[in-house]
């Protein structure tokens, strides 16, 4: 009976990965990012923007490290499985969380200090409101995409 179920859940597992283009998440293709219905206006957001031409999602939305990017995709890609198999009241669209938005912030310095340098903290570790001080999406609101940030 527990092969049967472990037969039944490899299957069913791998149906899932397959209709949901699982491979796709392996690479840096922002189109794997539009796979779920929820993503279309945010695709269709960055599309239009300054950043399509120069970056994809995961330059902005995942650490530039090897090993911290993976970690990352892998900790989002089973959040995202989980809500979407197990949640029946899914956003419109979805909201980047507190990690997600320290790893925005990391990488609008990283990509942009050059230019910036001069109004830019990179480390904010000596700011005086902290985790209070403004992000760079604070002011420069919809530059990668409109919605859920």
């Amino acid at each position: 009976m527990v092969v049967i179920a472990l037969v039944v859940i490899i299957l069913q597992g791998s149906y899932t990965f397959y209709n949901a283009k699982g491979f796709s998440y392996l690479s840096s293709d922002s189109k794997a990012c539009n796979n779920c219905h929820v993503m279309n206006d945010v695709y269709s957001d960055w599309l239009k923007s300054p950043h399509a031409k120069h970056a994809q999602c995961i330059d902005c939305h995942l650490p530039h490290g090897f090993i911290s990017k993976w970690l990352a995709k892998a900790e989002s890609g089973v959040g995202h499985a989980y809500e979407f198999t197990f949640n029946d009241h899914l956003p419109p669209n979805l909201d980047a969380s507190p990690k997600t938005k320290k790893i925005v912030q990391a990488n609008c310095i990283a990509c942009h200090l050059p230019y910036a340098s001069n109004a830019v903290n990179p480390t904010l570790k000596n700011h005086p409101h902290g985790e209070n001080a403004l992000n760079c999406v604070s002011c420069h609101v919809g530059m990668g995409h409109k919605r859920g940030f």
